[in-house]
């Protein structure tokens, strides 16, 4: 570790935090929405009540939930329009799970309730998977393990820990399934149950993680290994804490594992399992990967997608949703990446 790393800690973490906070709070409207955001889709909402609430901003929490109840909450319980394909066919219910996370923490049950009846009716009843697109009752599709831990997330956050349990079940079987565990993982079953081992070559990206490759989708394991972690707290049972360790050691037999802006999940995990471990490892990769956040941020407080600013960048006048997106994922990573590891050094 550098000198530069050994100086940053929860206090950096957290002025970054307030940063990007207080370029969030600057465009919120009364009503709740963003001023100076391009399109109105999901994408720029879903992470901002939950990252909000974190940073000790209920009511302006409040205001962004009562914004997304009356613009994108339909009457099954889903939430649209999205911006791209992205939130539609790859990972549809992650949306939701953050939604309900941040709704069910203020309790917002007109919002939460039905959103987690929807949620529910996407889990493969057979695998225990979550679906990565909207599927009409009794057929089957694809599940991936990014849709499926930010869903077992929202389970333990609205209490229906049996369906949380039963994703673990899902990733334990999925493990099982791996031909090459050493080399690789494989993120999604198909329709039929089957681990998809066979797509298209553009799908490369966030449907196989192999361990000889750099800048990969690191949240395709480290949300599952983030979501055991939290399971393990609330069951206590050790197969849980097991599978955790299996996602953070496969993780981090890759070649750079802990970087890039993906990696804010794991960063989180490893922050959880320092509080309630106290092993310094977890705390130096939770700090790693909140200094790497930090450099993506830009000079107005608002953050970049894992991707450091360049001098004299100029302010758009108008963001697209992905800038929020990133700007409170950012914010909520480094304020509970701060408040585990403060607990445990008691700054």
């Amino acid at each position: 570790m550098t000198s530069e790393t050994l100086a940053f800690g929860p206090t950096e973490c957290l002025a970054s935090a307030r940063r990007g906070l207080a370029w969030l709070l600057s465009l919120q409207t009364r009503e709740g929405a963003w001023r100076r955001l391009h399109t109105e889709v999901l994408d720029a909402y879903y992470k901002g009540s939950w990252a909000l609430a974190v940073m000790g901003e209920a009511a302006a929490a409040q205001r962004l939930l009562t914004h997304v109840h009356d613009r994108f909450l339909l009457p099954d319980g889903d939430l649209t329009p999205r911006g791209g394909d992205w939130h539609y066919d790859v990972h549809h219910l992650y949306a939701n799970a953050y939604v309900i996370i941040g709704a069910h923490r203020l309790e917002r049950y007109e919002i939460s309730l039905p959103a987690v009846r929807y949620l529910l009716s996407q889990q493969d009843p057979d695998h225990g998977g979550f679906y990565s697109s909207k599927t009409a009752a009794g057929h089957k599709f694809r599940s991936d393990t990014m849709s499926t831990s930010a869903c077992g997330l929202a389970c333990l956050a609205a209490g229906h820990i049996e369906e949380a349990r039963r994703v673990a079940d899902h990733f334990a079987r999925m493990i099982e399934m791996q031909p090459a565990p050493d080399e690789r993982f494989f993120t999604t079953l198909d329709a039929d149950g089957r681990l998809g081992t066979d797509f298209p070559q553009g799908e490369t990206w966030w449907r196989v993680i192999d361990t000889r490759q750099a800048n990969q989708c690191w949240y395709a394991v480290g949300l599952p290994f983030a979501f055991c972690v939290l399971l393990t707290q609330a069951t206590g049972e050790k197969h849980y804490a097991d599978l955790a360790d299996w996602f953070f050691a496969f993780q981090s037999r890759c070649v750079n594992p802990w970087d890039g802006g993906s990696s804010g999940k794991a960063g989180w995990g490893c922050s959880v399992l320092y509080r309630i471990t106290g092993e310094r490892r977890y705390r130096d990769i939770a700090l790693h990967v909140a200094q790497n956040i930090v450099g993506y941020q830009t000079a107005s407080g608002w953050y970049l997608g894992g991707v450091k600013p360049q001098p004299g960048m100029i302010e758009p006048e108008q963001h697209d949703g992905d800038t929020f997106d990133a700007t409170a994922e950012f914010v909520l990573w480094l304020a509970l990446i701060a408040s585990n590891i403060g607990a445990r050094d008691g700054a």
